[in-house]
């Protein structure tokens, strides 16, 4: 089983980190900082606001699945429910672009074995 783990953990890492770019894109739109230089033009403020608690919320799904990767090395039964969690999580916050990040966050979670299952009353 510790292979498993140790290759769910690299593949949840690396899913995350692959991913990092997007939230800082979502927040340099939203004018929070200037990474890649988004000019958001003459885009209606409603418009600013959704990118930037998108931004927001990508940062908190990345580090949900470093938690999961964490999890995964320390081969607890809940990885496998946080990395789907957060697979699909960032299909929330930023669908076209999550969607590479999220495979590979996902098959993390499918190299794990399902978590454990209540007793039989």
């Amino acid at each position: 089983m510790i292979p498993n783990r140790i290759a769910a953990a690299s593949l949840a890492t690396l899913g995350a980190a692959s991913a990092v770019p997007i939230p800082l894109a979502q927040l340099d739109f939203a004018g929070l900082f200037d990474v890649f230089n988004i000019d958001a033009g003459d885009s209606p403020r409603a418009l600013l606001l959704i990118a930037g608690v998108g931004g927001v919320l990508t940062v908190a799904v990345l580090a949900l699945a470093l938690v999961g990767a964490a999890l995964a090395l320390a081969g607890a039964s809940e990885a496998r429910v946080v990395l789907i969690a957060a697979a699909l999580g960032g299909l929330v916050t930023a669908f076209p672009l999550w969607l590479p990040a999220g495979l590979v966050i996902g098959a993390a979670a499918l190299v794990l074995p399902p978590g454990r299952q209540p007793a039989e009353a």
